[in-house]
């Protein structure tokens, strides 16, 4: 550790902040130099846990938590604050008598909205189930540094009459989740110059504002019954890169030219199926993402009549698959067909489990095929393959023979030696996952190579963690 009165102070600040909060707090008493770098890194979320607006608060309980929110909003700490979330908690308050809503008299959140401005760094803010003020509304659009805005639940206070057209919220990102009641405020308030990324489940508050000609990202959860309403909100982002939607319902009798203005420019979709060929025909387009839970048929069914669509880099699907519905070679070299300059396809597939309990042979003999498959495309650089079954593997299900049993070893193909023959097959691979359900394999080649065959659920269960983690960061603890 002599070496870090050396080392570059912003190097040090990169890496802890990579670190959780008890690691920076041992960390910090280690070496002098690192306290200065670690000790304040231990500070930059601020959580707060109000009391339910029906209660009337121990008053213990609120003087600990005002007196929480003074020590971060002091001069010396609400520099250091970059995240903050409040979000009401009904089990910290345990003990509190119930009394009338009151809303806007809620002591704690009042004092939160108040001393927002202190926070002169802040990047991200959650609220969950808040009641916002006049007040909290205007601290909260003062914040230039803010970013990221999440809402969900959340309501506006008795008695408060709010001003929309002094609200301008100056963020990059903005997600809204069971707040219908708000949607209109949130939409008309958004900047049009700052916001580059949307998620809301009730679109109707788009309808009648501006449009948002930044927005690169949308997700939506619903959309109106009307087909009318949902060209109106998709009117709105004509310069959209990628669409996300968990809304299954088909666009019907949307006309040519209508159906030509939706999304324009659109990279990236990610929704059901039988609304792909709206979007399949931008030649923009390289990314798609399918819903799960259907059989492939279904899908090259739909497709019918695209005999190429050269533009797709990245396919991402969930198929089921039974003994009428198979996903097997023939399948897949359909797929392939369709996509030939494909660089990413990952594939999840579920089968039928059998009645018996035993294990169908299906991963196996398609796994085994793999490199002989012609249509394998040069350019992939990702392949996963992923089997599942309907039951969790040691569950009460499986005890009672409903989860399927592992195959036979001399049944489970080579997997190492038949990556190798994938790779010689796809020289621009650098990452294969396939998992049996049983057994598996990965493969990744970035910085260093990370290779490991799994023999049993539980060896590839723990590959499945390891390379979660390796692709979306270890999980997120929520206290």
């Amino acid at each position: 550790m002599s070496q870090c009165s050396t080392f570059p102070t912003e190097l040090w600040t990169e890496i802890c902040s990579l670190l959780p909060t008890e690691a920076l707090r041992n960390l910090s008493s280690t070496h002098h130099p690192l306290y200065d770098v670690a000790r304040p890194l231990g500070f930059t979320e601020y959580k707060l846990y109000p009391y339910p607006y029906d209660f009337y608060p121990d008053r213990n309980k609120l003087d600990d938590a005002l007196e929480r929110l003074a020590f971060y909003t002091s001069p010396e700490m609400a520099p250091k604050v970059r995240t903050s979330t409040a979000r009401i908690n009904t089990y910290k308050w345990q003990g509190s008598p119930q009394r009338e809503d009151q809303g806007s008299e809620h002591v704690l959140m009042n004092a939160f909205f108040a001393a927002l401005p202190k926070f002169t760094a802040l990047q991200e803010l959650c609220a969950n189930r808040i009641q916002f003020t006049r007040t909290g509304l205007t601290s909260m659009c003062a914040l230039r540094t803010l970013r990221r805005v999440e809402v969900s639940a959340c309501t506006i206070a008795n008695g408060q009459h709010i001003d929309r057209a002094s609200l301008t919220l100056s963020i990059e990102k903005f997600t809204a989740r069971f707040d219908d009641r708000m949607n209109d405020l949130w939409m008309s308030s958004l900047s049009r110059d700052t916001l580059r990324d949307l998620e809301f489940a009730e679109p109707m508050g788009v309808i009648n504002v501006r449009p948002f000609p930044n927005v690169r990202r949308l997700k939506v959860h619903n959309l109106p019954p009307h087909l009318s309403d949902t060209l109106a909100i998709f009117s709105k982002f004509q310069n959209l890169r990628i669409y996300e939607s968990s809304y299954t319902s088909v666009l019907r009798n949307v006309p040519p030219a209508q159906e030509a203005a939706i999304f324009p420019v659109l990279e990236q979709y990610t929704g059901a199926f039988e609304n792909l060929t709206i979007f399949l025909q931008r030649p923009t387009l390289t990314h798609i993402e399918l819903e799960s839970g259907y059989p492939v048929q279904l899908l090259l069914d739909h497709l019918r009549g695209y005999t190429l669509v050269p533009n797709i880099t990245s396919f991402t699907a969930f198929f089921t698959s039974d003994a009428e519905n198979e996903f097997g070679e023939t399948e897949l070299n359909a797929l392939l067909t369709l996509f030939p300059g494909l660089r990413e396809l990952e594939l999840k597939l579920r089968p039928d489990a059998r009645e018996d309990g035993g294990f169908t042979p299906q991963a196996t003999t398609f796994f085994s095929k793999l490199p002989s498959s012609a249509l394998l495309p040069r350019t992939l650089k990702t392949l996963s393959l992923e089997w599942d079954f309907p039951y969790e593997y040691g569950s009460t299900e499986s005890a009672m023979g409903n989860d399927p049993a592992a195959p036979l070893p001399a049944d489970i193909p080579d997997l190492p030696s038949l990556c190798a023959a994938l790779r010689e097959r796809c020289p621009e691979l650098i990452h294969i996952y396939l998992n049996g359900y049983h057994f598996g394999y990965v493969w990744w080649n970035t910085d260093s190579v990370w290779e490991a065959t799994a023999n049993s659920y539980d060896e590839i269960e723990m590959i499945r963690v390891n390379r979660n983690e390796r692709i979306h960061g270890p999980p997120v603890l929520i206290s």
